[in-house]
């Protein structure tokens, strides 16, 4: 493909090469002209294995380079600095998540971008997941009536030491699996937050940040999300709940399992005042119910995240994670670990 987009990578640890490199390397319409790492032998891998120019920090990047699109993937403390100094070189940048270690700062990548007409892509791919998808459907379909409560838990059991166990770092459950929950559940809302409150502990991982993280949010329509976040919890739990006035649903990471019923062929329900007939609750309601099981698989999928950041720098298309989502999502993270809501 002619015009490929420029693309410099900024730092190749776990998410540069991992997850970015890998993502891009074998594309058509993207092309790595050059990256930037403080360690020589990453910087040797990368110019051997795709043919680019490596320089040793982004100042000398920026300078020298020829890359239309920077991806920002430094540890957590330094997005901020350096997403404002690509988007100061006029650069569309693509930037890890957390967007910024605090609202503020956040707000603050936010602006510049907005200022300088650049375009900027927080990484929220879970977005583009078929989980997620596949949970969007469910609930616009009306399958369960009207969905009340979704509840995530992202949880297992490891003990961690590496930096991201580090309050000084931006480390933590909450920055690091904390954007993932929050992107899909914020989404599948539907309406802004109106409260929220949040248990956030450190258990059991060395250094000093959160391991354990368990929020309740309520939006401003009355559904509400409960999102159990921990590296501490070592029996399965089902990953996704959803709660409807009609049904349930239960899934996986794989499979959904349904229960539901169709409302207008439910006989009709009305009040009986007064004493218990018989001293006894309850009484002769028999529902329509019906029971499926099916994959945790979208009807139409959307692709990935690159190929929506493809699609907004050739064709003008919408962004999927536009600045203002990721800006409530730092604002969650931020009201959850603080107890105060960083907008008032």
């Amino acid at each position: 493909m002619s015009n490929k987009i420029k693309v410099g990578i900024l730092a190749l640890g776990r998410a540069g090469w991992n997850i970015h490199v890998k993502g891009l390397r074998d594309r058509e319409d993207f092309q790595i002209v050059e990256v930037a790492d403080p360690e020589e032998q990453r910087r040797l891998q990368a110019k051997a294995e795709l043919g680019c120019e490596a320089y040793p920090d982004l100042e000398t990047m920026l300078a020298k380079g020829s890359a239309d699109l920077i991806v920002v993937a430094t540890p957590s403390t330094f997005h901020e600095r350096d997403a404002l100094a690509v988007i100061a070189a006029g650069k569309d940048c693509v930037l890890e998540k957390p967007i910024a270690t605090s609202y503020a700062g956040a707000k603050k990548i936010a602006d510049a971008a907005a200022a300088a007409g650049t375009r900027l892509f927080v990484h929220h791919q879970h977005l583009f997941s078929d989980e997620y998808q596949f949970l969007r459907e469910i609930i616009s379909s009306g399958i369960l009536g009207e969905v009340h409560g979704i509840r995530y838990n992202w949880a297992s059991y490891s003990r961690r030491n590496d930096w991201q166990t580090l309050k000084a770092n931006g480390g933590g459950l909450l920055n690091n699996h904390g954007p993932h929950a929050l992107t899909t559940a914020l989404d599948l809302l539907d309406s802004p937050v109106e409260c929220l409150c949040a248990s956030v502990q450190h258990i059991k991982d060395a250094g000093d940040a959160d391991d354990h993280a368990h929020l309740f949010i309520k939006a401003k329509s009355g559904r509400i999300a409960e999102l159990f976040l921990s590296t501490s919890c070592a029996l399965p739990l089902p990953r996704t709940i959803l709660l409807g006035s009609c049904g349930t649903l239960i899934a996986d990471h794989t499979e959904a399992k349904l229960r539901f019923y169709d409302s207008a062929k439910a006989p009709a329900l009305e009040v009986v005042d007064g004493h218990s007939k018989e001293r006894k609750y309850g009484n002769a309601d028999v529902l329509p119910w019906q029971e499926e099981t099916r994959k945790v698989v979208p009807s139409k999928p959307v692709g990935n995240f690159y190929d929506n950041v493809s699609a907004v720098i050739r064709e003008g298309a919408k962004m999927t994670v536009s600045p203002e989502s990721a800006l409530e999502v730092t604002r969650a993270i931020e009201w959850a670990a603080t107890g105060e809501d960083p907008v008032g």
